[in-house]
């Protein structure tokens, strides 16, 4: 089902209520192996993993957070985009956190929605109650999982993000993990190593680009690509 332009406006509303990262609290170990057993046992664990629920800025009215992936290296792209200029057909939501009664998208993603119908159909249910119960609905998201099967580092650029395959990463320092997956291993939940880690530049800076300096034009993921490299962080 398409998302419609509510869904839009609540997803813009969403992103501004949230916290940067930096001023979440640390997920403890025995809710993220409560959720690593949910998880498997549901068998979403294949195409489902959590989110330290955060923001990075403020973004403008009739906007959302749109992230797009791409390849050499694998990353992906999420820029506040005009809800006018989406094609609603073609993006799903990414990142969902509770949201006046129900999940909502605060994160879009272009692209077909990935095949759900081999989740368990208790799972939705239980999570969201395992969440309130624990009151963590500030802090933990649902998140479709794709763009690299590797461990990602989140980088902050000017009214957008850009999640980098780790490996390709230089010049930074990971400040906090974002994202977990999980995994079945000899027939035990397991937690996969950090899935999507937060970093910053080795010089201190928040962001990427120095905000002393002109920032980048950035037209397409060449330009970008060739932006952080300039900046020596790929």
């Amino acid at each position: 089902m398409a998302l419609e332009i509510q869904d839009f406006r609540a997803s813009g509303a969403l992103y501004n209520t949230l916290l940067d990262d930096s001023d979440q609290p640390p997920i403890s170990e025995e809710h993220i192996t409560d959720l690593a057993e949910m998880f498997v046992r549901h068998n979403a664990d294949k195409v489902l993993g959590i989110h330290l629920i955060h923001g990075h800025f403020k973004i403008p009215k009739n906007t959302v957070m749109l992230g797009s992936n791409f390849e050499n290296p694998s990353l992906r792209w999420t820029k506040v985009t005009d809800i006018d200029e989406i094609d609603s057909s073609r993006v799903h939501g990414h990142i969902f956190a509770l949201y006046q009664g129900g999940l909502c998208a605060y994160e879009l993603q272009d692209g077909p929605l990935p095949d759900l119908s081999g989740i368990g159909p208790g799972f939705l249910d239980e999570f969201i109650n395992y969440i309130i119960k624990k009151n963590l609905t500030s802090l933990i998201g649902l998140q479709i999982l794709g763009c690299s099967d590797g461990s990602m580092s989140e980088l902050i650029l000017d009214q957008a993000t850009v999640m980098v395959e780790s490996t390709f990463v230089k010049n930074t320092v990971p400040t906090c993990i974002t994202g977990w997956k999980f995994e079945a291993s000899g027939g035990r939940p397991r937690v996969c190593s950090a899935n999507e880690t937060h970093a910053v530049m080795t010089s201190g800076n928040h962001k990427v680009f120095n905000a002393g300096k002109p920032l980048p034009k950035l037209e397409n993921v060449n330009d970008l690509k060739a932006a952080l490299a300039v900046v020596g962080v790929i």
